[in-house]
C-alpha cells in the first residue's frame, strides 16, 4: 500500500464514520473530504470542480427541475382527486400509492418522485383521516424500489454508469438495468405490501394505538390565562416538559418545578401535540399566536433541499416580509432550549405559520417546504386546471434518451429547455427549490471516485476481493459485490456508495477476467435497497421526520423487503446478466 493510497483510504473511513454519526450535513462533509483532498493532493485542483460537468449532475438537476414543472402542472392533485374518488379499501389505496412511487421513480430521481407525491399523502390522510404513518414508509421504500429500473432513477445508476463509459468508452443502455430491476422492484413491492400494513395499519388516525403523535412533539409558546398551575404541575398534565418562562418580558430564573405561574405568563412548553388540546379548551391556557381574521394556521414539512434545513426560525427574514408568525413547530423529540424563535429546523421538522395562507404557500416554493396542511382545504374549483403540457414533453425526453441516439442528460436538458421557452416552469423559482445537497453531495464524491482509480486504491482492494472469488466465475462475483454494497448503503448516502465502489468493481472484474458491466450493476442494486436506517436516503430520512418513527421501526419494517430485493437482485442477475 503506497501513501497515497493508505492517506485516501483513511480520508474516506474518516468521512463515512461522519457520514454514520449524521451531526453535519452531507453535502458539508462531502464537500470539506473534496477539499482536502486537493490540499493533499489525491484529487487535482484542475478536477476539484469537474463533478459539477459530469453526466450524472446534470442528468439529475435536469430530472429534479422537471419534476418542479410537474408539481406545477397540478397532475398530481387531480390524481390524488380522482383516487380519493375510487373508493378503494386501505389495502387497494395503499398498493395504488405504493407503485405509483415506484413507477414515477422509474423515470426520475427517486428523490424527485417521493417530493412530487409527498402532497398526496397529506392530502389521503387529512381527506379520509388516515394515519400518515402507514404511507410515509411504504412509499419512501416503493420509490427506492423503482428507482432501480433505469439509468435516471437514482443517481448511483448514472455514477456506474459513468465509470464504465470512462473505462470501455460505452455507458449502460437507457433500459439495460429494466428486467433485473422489475424482478427486484416486483419482490420488494409483493413483501412490502404484504408486511407493512401489518407493522402500521392503515387505519383512521388514533384506531391503532400508538399513533404518528406519540413520537412527535410540537414547542409550542402559550400564554397563562389562569393562575395557581406551577410549573411542575403543567409539565405533569402535558407529559412534557417547560422549557422556559417569560414574565414582563424576561425570562423567570432559576426556573423551579414549584415556581407558581401567573396569568399573563408565557410558557415555552414541549409535548405531544393532542396533550395541549384539552388544556386549551379549559381556558387555562391560551396560545400566543392565533390568526386574526383574514389568515390561517399552516403547516409546512422542511424538506432535505429547503434552504431552512438548519435555519434558527428567528434568522428566516422572509417570514417578517411575508407577515407570518411561528406558532409551533413539530420535531422528532430531540432536546431545545430558549425561546420558538431560537429553535434550528432540520429536516422533516414541520413548521406552524400564522398568517396568510397565500404568503404561506409563497415561502413553501421559494424555500423548497411542502405544505402538510391549510386551515381551508382547497376545493376541486379552487384548483388551478392542470395542463398536460410538461407530462407530454417529459416522456417525449424519456423516449429520445431511450432510443440511444441522444444521451440522458442531452434529452431531458433539451426538455428542461422547452419547458421554460413556453413558461411551464420557472427557472428562477425552480432552481431556488432544486435538491442542492445531493447534487453538491454528486459533485464532491464524484472526483473522489476517480481517486480511487488513479491513486491505485481500487486495483488494491479489487486484488484483494479477487483472492477469495474464482476467475471466470460472473455470478459470485457479482453477488459479492452487491453484498459489499447492500452493507455499506444503510450507513451512508447510495450516491455516495455507488462512487466508491464502482471503480472497486471495475478492478475486480479485470482481476477476475470478467466483464465489468455485471458488476457495476450488482453496485448500483446494492447501493439502493436501503431499508434498514433512516440515514442512508433521503427518502427514508424524510419519511423519519414526517411519521413521528422510531428508528427501529425502519428495521422492524425493512428486514423482510431487504431480504426479498436482495433474492429479487441475485435472481435478476442470474438472469440477465451472467
Amino acid at each position: 500500500m503506497t501513501f497515497d493510497q493508505g492517506l485516501l483510504l483513511a480520508l474516506l473511513g474518516g468521512m463515512l464514520a461522519v457520514f454514520v454519526l449524521d451531526r453535519w450535513r452531507i453535502e458539508t462533509v462531502a464537500l470539506a473530504g473534496l477539499g482536502l483532498a486537493c490540499v493533499s493532493g489525491l484529487v487535482p485542483a484542475s478536477a476539484a470542480f469537474a463533478g459539477f460537468a459530469h453526466p450524472a449532475v446534470i442528468t439529475v438537476i435536469a430530472v429534479l427541475l422537471i419534476v418542479e414543472a410537474l408539481h406545477g402542472s397540478q397532475i398530481i392533485i387531480r390524481f390524488g382527486q380522482w383516487l380519493s374518488g375510487l373508493g378503494l379499501r386501505p389495502a387497494g389505496l395503499l398498493a395504488c400509492l405504493c407503485i405509483t412511487g415506484a413507477v414515477l421513480s422509474t423515470v426520475m430521481n427517486n428523490i424527485g418522485a417521493m417530493a412530487l407525491l409527498l402532497p398526496l399523502v397529506f392530502s389521503l390522510s387529512q381527506t379520509g383521516g388516515y394515519d400518515s404513518r402507514a404511507m410515509l414508509m411504504p412509499l419512501a421504500f416503493a420509490t427506492l424500489l423503482g428507482g432501480v429500473c433505469t439509468l435516471i432513477g437514482t443517481p448511483a445508476n448514472l455514477i456506474v454508469s459513468n465509470t464504465l463509459k470512462a473505462a470501455m468508452g460505452q455507458g449502460l443502455p437507457f433500459l439495460s438495468l429494466f428486467p433485473a430491476g422489475a424482478v427486484i422492484a416486483a419482490a420488494g413491492l409483493a413483501v412490502l405490501l404484504f408486511w407493512c400494513p401489518r407493522i402500521f395499519p392503515l387505519v383512521p388516525a388514533g384506531a391503532a394505538g400508538d399513533g404518528p403523535e406519540d413520537d412527535l412533539f410540537d414547542v409550542r409558546e402559550l400564554a397563562v390565562t389562569q393562575g395557581g398551575e406551577t410549573v411542575e404541575g403543567l409539565a405533569a398534565r402535558l407529559q412534557g416538559r417547560i422549557i422556559s418562562v417569560i414574565r414582563q418580558e424576561a425570562h423567570v430564573f432559576p426556573l423551579r418545578p414549584q415556581t407558581e405561574l401567573l396569568p399573563g405568563d408565557l410558557v415555552f412548553a414541549e409535548a405531544r401535540g393532542r396533550l395541549f388540546t384539552p388544556l386549551i379548551a379549559e381556558g387555562r391556557l391560551a396560545p400566543a399566536v392565533k390568526p386574526e381574521p383574514g389568515e390561517a394556521l399552516t403547516r409546512l414539512a422542511v424538506m432535505p433541499h429547503s434552504s431552512l434545513a438548519g435555519s434558527r426560525i428567528a434568522a428566516i427574514a422572509d417570514l417578517e416580509e411575508l407577515d407570518l408568525r411561528p406558532a409551533a413547530v413539530t420535531t422528532h423529540g430531540r432536546r431545545h432550549e430558549g425561546r420558538l424563535a431560537d429553535l434550528q429546523l432540520l429536516t422533516g421538522d414541520v413548521l406552524t405559520l400564522c398568517g396568510a395562507a397565500g404568503a404561506a404557500r409563497q415561502l413553501a416554493e421559494d424555500h423548497g417546504l411542502i405544505v402538510v396542511e391549510a386551515a381551508s382545504a382547497t376545493t376541486p374549483e379552487s384548483v388551478p386546471q392542470a395542463s398536460p403540457v410538461p407530462l407530454v414533453l417529459f416522456v417525449a425526453g424519456l423516449v429520445v434518451a431511450a432510443t440511444g441516439y441522444v444521451t440522458p442528460e442531452a434529452a431531458l436538458g433539451g426538455t428542461v429547455l422547452v419547458l421554460a421557452l413556453l413558461g411551464h416552469l420557472d427557472l428562477r423559482v425552480a432552481l431556488k427549490s432544486l435538491n442542492w445537497p445531493i447534487i453538491l453531495l454528486l459533485a464532491a464524491m464524484l472526483p473522489l471516485g476517480d481517486a480511487m482509480e488513479t491513486t491505485g486504491t481500487a486495483a488494491m482492494l479489487a486484488e484483494a476481493l479477487a483472492v477469495h472469488l474464482v476467475p471466470g466465475q460472473l455470478l459470485p462475483a457479482a453477488v459479492a459485490m452487491l453484498v459489499i454494497a447492500l452493507v455499506m448503503t444503510p450507513l451512508v448516502n447510495n450516491a455516495a456508495t455507488a462512487a466508491i465502489l464502482a471503480p472497486v468493481a471495475l478492478q475486480t472484474a479485470a482481476s477476475l477476467g470478467l466483464p465489468p458491466a455485471p458488476l457495476l450493476a450488482a453496485v448500483a442494486f446494492g447501493a439502493s435497497l436501503d431499508f434498514l436506517t433512516p440515514v442512508g436516503h433521503h427518502n427514508n430520512t424524510l419519511a423519519y421526520g414526517l411519521g413521528g418513527y422510531r428508528f427501529a421501526d425502519f428495521l422492524k419494517a425493512g428486514w423482510p423487503v431487504t431480504l426479498a430485493a436482495c433474492a429479487g437482485a441475485i435472481a435478476g442477475l442470474a438472469l440477465f446478466w451472467t
